[in-house]
């Protein structure tokens, strides 16, 4: 049997799963983060109240937005926009291989992780934080380990997605071109 011998894995055709899950897990942890930013708007408010009451002007401007309607909203919806915009680039980014994105994807997973604990934590209490807060480390060991598989640093190593044919194509001209010739699987005994 004429086996060529393989320089280095070969090369992917289609985004691993491994990265697919950091995706996913990345999106989860933003909607997770997103949720205890909106628990931590109304204490946010109690604060700016305790720390203006006695500012003239304000106390009246507080007194006419309730709490809980818009005062708080009006803090957090442009935190939440502000946050929506690198989440977003590092998710599509990831799918397309960028190195740069998955760094800055193991900084925001350990980052938010931590942010979302000590969130649960003050705005729920210690004993809601216990509960939700093996829920977090399970989704940032979740990109961490998609990312960091064999399959995952492949993908980031060969600078992800190129259309299928196109590396296929490319793999063919490398075997021509290195005079190995390629055998179709299961047609061993026809080479010779």
């Amino acid at each position: 049997m004429n086996s060529p011998v393989a320089s280095g894995p070969a090369p992917l055709y289609d985004k691993p799963h491994s990265v697919d899950l950091a995706q996913v897990m990345m999106v989860f942890q933003y909607f997770m983060l997103v949720s205890v930013s909106l628990g931590l708007g109304p204490r946010l408010l109690r604060w700016v109240e305790s720390r203006t009451a006695d500012v003239p002007g304000v106390s009246e401007l507080e007194q006419a937005l309730p709490v809980g309607t818009s005062f708080p909203i009006a803090i957090v919806l442009p935190l939440i926009a502000l946050l929506t915009i690198p989440y977003a680039a590092i998710v599509f980014q990831l799918g397309r291989g960028r190195r740069w994105a998955r760094t800055f994807a193991v900084v925001f997973a350990i980052t938010n992780t931590a942010i979302g604990i000590i969130g649960v934590s003050r705005t729920y209490g210690d004993i809601t934080a216990l509960v939700i807060a093996p829920i977090w480390i399970a989704m940032g060991l979740s990109i961490l380990g998609g990312l960091a598989s064999r399959t995952g640093r492949q993908w980031f190593r060969q600078d992800g997605w190129a259309p299928w044919y196109a590396r296929y194509e490319m793999d063919q001209l490398e075997h021509r071109r290195s005079g190995r010739r390629s055998v179709p699987a299961g047609d061993e005994d026809s080479a010779d």
